[in-house]
């Protein structure tokens, strides 16, 4: 597993058996990419050189969503050709990509869109921009343990795996180069909503999510699949957020032609 930056200081984790690439952009707020995090999509290194990217440091106040899909536009065109690459974008990242797909169709081919949708629920957005300020702040496990409400289950499990996260949470990220960061990330958020850019996303793309999901409720993602021309929708029930496991993965790689 490689560590790096993109020459445009867009920073990236990067591993794989394959010579064709594909590009993850990662959940945020926060530009705290680590490879611990990035293991999730080991799943795809035996067809791809996985390409993790998260957001670059220093981002000016009032940097959009927008304006972070232009710097992976930089990098596809830059690093990798012009493409047309397979991008996979999770939860945040999923909310960059659309931008990204929307604006130079031409450097996407296929894209997947993970736990994402146009717009985030107001409760998750605002959920998130809790989470970015108390990072910010350096209350790292406070961050943490106040993303309780995205679990899904009982109250002993909401419970135990709240205290879980709080303490092993901190462990998995890597300290932002600029805490500020978070906040503009955060605010990005706050205001995005690409639901009048959907219908010009011409790849071909895989809505999936948890019909659980604190910040994509199930009308969100039906929406977003809706407004893509060409667009399948995959929903597994009883999940929330944090979606993961044998079938998400064989979804993804069977969107992909992979299996």
């Amino acid at each position: 597993m490689k560590k790096g930056v993109f020459s445009n200081g867009v920073p990236y984790v990067s591993f794989g058996e394959n010579p064709n690439p594909i590009l993850v952009f990662s959940g945020g707020p926060g530009n705290y990419l680590s490879p611990l995090m990035a293991k999730q999509f080991s799943f795809l290194s035996k067809h791809y050189t996985v390409y993790v990217l998260s957001r670059k440091s220093g981002l000016p106040e009032g940097y959009s969503t927008s304006d972070m899909a232009e710097d992976f536009a930089v990098v596809i065109k830059d690093k990798f050709k012009g493409g047309p690459i397979d991008v996979i974008g999770e939860s945040y990242g999923g909310l960059i990509a659309q931008h990204l797909a929307a604006s130079h169709p031409e450097l996407v081919n296929r894209l997947v869109l993970a736990m994402s949708a146009y717009r985030f629920t107001s409760e998750g957005s605002m959920l998130d921009m809790r989470f970015a300020e108390m990072l910010n702040q350096g209350k790292t496990r406070a961050a943490f343990k106040s993303m309780a409400p995205i679990i899904v289950g009982s109250k002993i499990k909401k419970a135990v795996l709240s205290f879980f996260i709080s303490i092993f949470g901190p462990r998995m990220i890597v300290k932002p180069e600029n805490p500020a960061d978070l906040l503009v990330e955060g605010k990005a958020e706050l205001i995005h909503n690409s639901h009048d850019q959907l219908h010009l996303i011409s790849a071909s793309t895989l809505v999936i999510g948890g019909d659980k999901d604190f910040f994509c409720s199930l009308d969100l993602l039906n929406e977003t699949s809706a407004g893509i021309p060409n667009s399948k929708l995959i929903i597994h029930k009883g999940k929330g957020h944090m979606l993961s496991g044998k079938k998400f993965n064989n979804d993804i790689l069977l969107f992909l032609d992979k299996i």
